[in-house]
This record gives structure tokens, sequence and C-alpha cells, in this order.
């Protein structure tokens, strides 16, 4: 015992084994634990690779054990020489208080360890709270854990801002949530089994660029939660099964959903398998690709839309009573949805099949929320093929037919009458508006024609106009978004005609130049 260097053995006093321990200096009254040791008048350090939870009394007992094991993540939370924690040789681990995990560049291994609360017992087993990054609590990888218990009690894991998280090979036979995540970025989940679990997880608050491969939930709960301002993530190789096995997306974009299955067994008890918005805010979800995955059997819809923008579904396999539901509340907008080659075909469910003369492809909903529900949700969605089936809309009269513009094309438009302005209205396909029909204009002459039924403020694009001569005018919309969405001017870009247009709450006015001419309008939306 002469120099630092010098090694001795120590039996540990709960596994019977026999550790190696380094002396490192002199003892030290402020140091003495499971890691540390002092041995007479010199300071002793244990040496190992992967720190063994039960070195401080873990062992499967039965009894609670949370105490022992918050007392692990202390003593390792400024000890920089651990980097890995394992629950070896241990069966069953019982907790009934939260174990708080309060530093990163961590693995915590279960060795196939079942870990609970006590059955009923509502705990967070695991908690990482690195609010303004207080522990420096990133890149932590928890893996091979089993737990069980009631759908009404118990979640594993609740983070809030600890980055490069990693959860995989883990086996939950039931709960009420798996994982509880907070502005988390880089969060990885793979390989993991929900039996039972009544929601599997909640990414919220900027949980971004997150990777979800892998995963079987199976379960008769909620759906999974995506929302408040998520942004990037891919959800791929899954399956969602049954109540549990759905998806909600709200206040989210850039999301990739792809190569995943989905079956519900019944369509009385599952609505939809994605769902996408959840409140009447606009386009509060963005930038959404659906490609690939096969819808099975079991559900109302596999995908309701609610003020969307950008939403791309391609390639699916369909066996739900309708495809696509493009629900509306009356202040609803949809735009850019590009629906193409998917196959659909409903199969009625063995547990609650609807009979098959109620499917159909798409379906609209409207709740009479307000009088009026804007022709803009539709006019500037792709469907192949051009058919859509409605239901549930206000009353009025509603004509959706592709037909000749006139005798010299073959380009196509739709037809929409609405019962709260009585204004039938050619959509073109790709999106825009028969605004002004040809009409013979005087010099000077003024126009006012109403563009509120078309989204004004909210969506409205371009606005052409052209002449006998082949001459135009293009103006760009420029919406007021420091004050109101219906507010807002058309910034001109080209202007060969001479107009001016004006807007003023939902109307705009057309007015001649000192030329007569006749003059067609057209507006993006």
């Amino acid at each position: 015992m002469s120099t630092t260097d010098e090694i001795i053995l120590l039996t540990d006093e709960f596994t019977g084994l026999e550790y190696s321990w380094r002396k490192t200096g002199a003892a030290d009254s402020t140091v003495n634990n499971v890691l540390t040791k002092n041995i007479g008048n010199y300071k002793y350090e244990r040496i190992f690779e992967v720190a063994d939870v039960r070195w401080w009394g873990v062992s499967g007992d039965g009894t609670d054990e949370s105490a022992k094991l918050n007392q692990v993540f202390l003593d390792i939370k400024d000890n920089r020489k651990v980097n890995e924690i394992a629950f070896y040789g241990l069966e069953k681990v019982l907790v009934n208080s939260t174990i708080n995990i309060q530093r990163g560049d961590l693995i915590i291994d279960g060795k196939n360890c079942f870990i609970s609360s006590m059955r009923g017992a509502d705990v967070i087993i695991f908690t990482i709270d690195n609010a303004g990054d207080a522990y420096k609590a990133n890149n932590i990888h928890i893996k091979n854990f089993l737990t069980s218990n009631v759908p009404e009690a118990q979640t594993f894991l609740k983070a809030d801002s600890s980055h490069y998280l990693r959860i995989t090979d883990c086996n939950f036979d039931g709960m009420k949530l798996g994982f509880d995540l907070s502005n988390c970025y880089y969060t990885k989940l793979n390989s993991i089994y929900f039996q039972g679990t009544y929601q599997a997880f909640k990414f919220h608050n900027a949980t971004n660029a997150f990777n979800v491969t892998n995963l079987k939930i199976l379960g008769g709960g909620i759906p999974s939660e995506i929302i408040n301002t998520t942004t990037g993530g891919n959800i791929s190789g899954c399956s969602f099964e049954d109540a549990s096995g759905r998806l909600v997306i709200d206040r989210s974009f850039g999301i990739n959903i792809t190569g995943n299955y989905f079956e519900g067994y019944d369509e009385k008890k599952v609505d939809t398998y994605i769902k996408l918005s959840l409140s009447a805010r606009y386009e509060n979800v963005a930038g959404i690709n659906i490609a690939g995955n096969l819808f099975y059997t079991g559900a109302m819809q596999a995908i309701k839309l609610d003020n969307v923008v950008g939403i791309s579904i391609t390639g699916n396999f369909i066996g739900t009573l309708h495809a696509l539901n493009l629900s509306g509340n009356g202040d609803s907008t949809q735009r850019n949805i590009n629906y193409n080659g998917n196959a659909w075909r409903y199969t009625p469910s063995q547990q609650g099949g609807i009979p098959v003369a109620e499917a159909s492809e798409y379906v609209g909903e409207y709740d009479g929320g307000r009088a009026n529900a804007s022709p803009e949700w539709n006019v500037p969605i792709i469907f192949t093929p051009q058919t859509f089936h409605a239901r549930f809309l206000e009353d009025g009269n509603h004509q959706f037919g592709a037909t000749a513009i006139d005798a010299t094309t073959t380009a196509n438009y739709m037809e929409h009458t609405w019962q709260t302005n009585g204004k039938k209205t050619k959509a073109y396909l790709n999106g825009s508006i028969d605004l002004l029909p040809k009409k013979y204009f005087n010099a000077n002459e003024v126009s006012e024609i109403g563009i509120e039924p078309f989204g004004f403020g909210s969506t409205l694009g371009t606005l052409m106009l052209q002449n006998d001569s082949g001459q135009f005018a293009m103006f760009l919309w420029q919406r007021d978004i420091d004050t109101n969405l219906n507010k807002g001017y058309f910034l001109p870009v080209v202007n060969n005609l001479g107009v001016t247009i004006t807007h003023n709450n939902g109307k705009i006015t057309i007015t001649n130049g000192n030329t007569a001419q006749w003059l067609k309008a057209e507006l993006k939306v």
C-alpha cells in the first residue's frame, strides 16, 4: 500500500463477488459510498466497466426499492467514470416512487429485468427533468426492460429537454402510458412491444426529429399523440392494432409515416387510424407524407383531415369503410392535398363490420358550426380517380362535376353552389377559381367581386387578369398577418392592362384603365 497504483480485492456485501479496488490517495471523509471507500488512511475506488445496481442493495425481493435506485443515480451524478448501469441477475424490481435520472451520456440496461410499481399504483418509473439543461442529461439509452400494470396506472418514462434519448428492446405488457416526452430532440424508439397499453407515447412541445421504428402497439386505449409544434419525424416499420394503435397529429409539421401496418378489428370502436389536426386552428398540420402503409380493415376511415396543408397520401393499401375523411367545422381549410396511387377496397371486420353499401373512398363531414363552409377546402385537392363522396354537408345544392369548360378545350372544372351566397363557381382542378368570366369593361369602369367564399385573407395566392389581345396583369396576395387573417392587399407584379386592384373586407374592386377592353380573371387559392 505504498503507492497510489496499488490494487486490492474486496468482496461485495450484496453480490458475494470479489471486485478490484485501486488506491487513489489519502482517506477523504466526504467520499465514502458504493464506488469509493476509505480503508485505513487511504481512499480506494472500485474498478469496473459496468455499474451493477445490486452493489447498492437492489435485490428484487418484492419490497419497494425506489430509494436504493435513486441512490444509484445520485452517486453517479457527477462521476463520469460510470457510463453504464445494469440490472444484473434481477428477475423483478418493485418501485413505488419515481427514479430520477440526473445526468447524461449513460446507458441503463435492464438485462431483461421486470420493473414496475405495485399493481394499480400510478407511478412514473423513470423521470428525466432536464429543463434548462439543468443536468446535461442528454444522450441516454434505456434498453432491455420488461414491465406491466393495469391500463389506469404507471408511466414508464417522462422526460423534459433530454436530447438524443433512445429507448429500445423493451416489452411493455400493459400500463397507462409508455413515454411522455416534452422538448426532446432526436429521440429514437426502436423494437418495443406495447401489449395492452392504454397509450403508447405522447410527443409534445417541440419533441423534434424523432425516429420511431419497429414498434408494435396493441391495446384498447387511446391514440398516441404528436402535438404542439413538433417538427420533423419518422414513423416506419411499425404495427398499430386495436384502439391504442392509432395516431393523432396536431400542430406539427414535416412528418414521414411510411411502411406501417394498421388494423382496428372493429369499425364501431375504432374511428380513424391517423387523424391530422384536433383543434380549429389555421393550417396547424402541414408537410405530412403518408405512403406505402397497409390500412387493414377495422376502422371507419384510414385518414381524417381538418385544417391541414401540404399532405401527400400515396401508394397505400386501404381496407377501411372510407379511405379519406375531409372533416370540416365551418372554419376548416384543407389545401394542397395529393391523394394518388392508393388501392382502396372496403372489407368489413369480423367483430363489427358495417355493410359494404355504406362504404365510399372519400367522405366529407360538416357539423353545422357555421352557416357557410368555404369551398376553398376541397377545390385545390387532387383526387385520383376524380371521385368524391360527401355526407353531413350543410343544407343546400352541392354539385361536384367534371365537364369541359368550353367547346374548344378538354380541361375540367368543378361546380359548387353554396346556400349562403347562392353563387355557382367554376373551380379548375389546379386550384384556381374562375373569379370573373369574360366581361366587357368601359374605360375607368369599376367592378366589385366578393372573395370571402374562397378563403380570403387565409389561402389566397395569385390573381391573374387577361384581355382579348393576350395581355395580362398579375397580382400577388399579401396577407396582413399581424392584425387579422382577413386583411391584406394585392401587390402588382406585372400589369400590362392598366387596371388597379383594391381589397376591402372580403371584396376586391377591379378598376379598368383609360381603354375599354374585355377582361377575365382567375384567382389561385
